[in-house]
């Protein structure tokens, strides 16, 4: 059996991948920082809003996925080459 890697996967997936992660970050913010107050320590955040603590997150999760989505795909574009 042959793995594939993440820029091999079709693109539904990789978008349901950066909303399970933005999720991830929705449920931390819920149940960690709202709840155990970190929110006073985090400049600019507001509470039970959307703020740019969210927009950071949402921009390096696509970010990272981007990169590696083309990172995975320049590796087995340059493993076809060599192969």
């Amino acid at each position: 059996m042959v793995g594939l890697s993440f820029g091999q996967l079709p693109l539904l997936v990789r978008v349901v991948t950066g909303v399970a992660l933005f999720n991830a970050w929705v449920s931390f913010e819920e149940f960690v920082v709202d709840r155990v107050g970190l929110w006073k320590y985090m400049p600019y955040y507001k509470v039970a809003q959307g703020c740019v603590w969210d927009l950071v997150v949402a921009a390096l999760i696509v970010v990272g996925l981007t990169w590696a989505s083309i990172r995975s795909r320049a590796s087995n574009s340059l493993d076809a080459r060599t192969a």
